[in-house]
């Protein structure tokens, strides 16, 4: 397999972020969505579907995750990484095409928040090992 560059290094890094930051936004709308449509009710009928938004998310968070793990763990081979990211990104997946019938309410949302904590997780690991690697190469 070919060495990621410097530059592809900071690439991935720069998706590691953007990944982290969807994660959040996933996170942030499965627990704020519930007590927005309770506190206002006129906001069911504006704001898009559940089941689509997850899998425009899910559109965005898969092909920036696959890259930045991908470049980054073939210049670091985490298994931790590699174990995490593997996991948070079957979660979201799973949730995101099957979570309205395999799980309640409640369980799809917390299977979405799960994974995507785990996902974000796996970027943050990956953002670490890649930036140890860098830092080796320069002293």
């Amino acid at each position: 397999m070919d060495t990621p560059t410097p530059i592809e290094q900071s690439k991935a890094r720069n998706l590691d972020g953007i990944a982290v930051f969807l994660s959040g936004t996933c996170l942030v709308h499965c627990l704020l969505f519930p007590v927005l449509v309770t506190l206002f009710p006129i906001v069911q009928g504006s704001l898009m579907e559940e089941q689509y938004f997850h899998l425009i998310m899910l559109v965005l968070i898969l092909p920036i995750s696959l890259i930045a793990l991908t470049i980054g763990c073939n210049k670091h081979r985490d298994i931790a990484t590699i174990c995490l990211g593997a996991t948070g990104l079957i979660t979201l997946t799973v949730t995101a095409l099957m979570g309205h019938e395999l799980f309640s309410f409640f369980g799809e949302r917390m299977a979405t928040s799960a994974g995507g904590i785990i996902l974000a997780s796996a970027h943050i690991q990956n953002y670490r090992c890649c930036r140890k690697v860098d830092c080796q190469h320069e002293e």
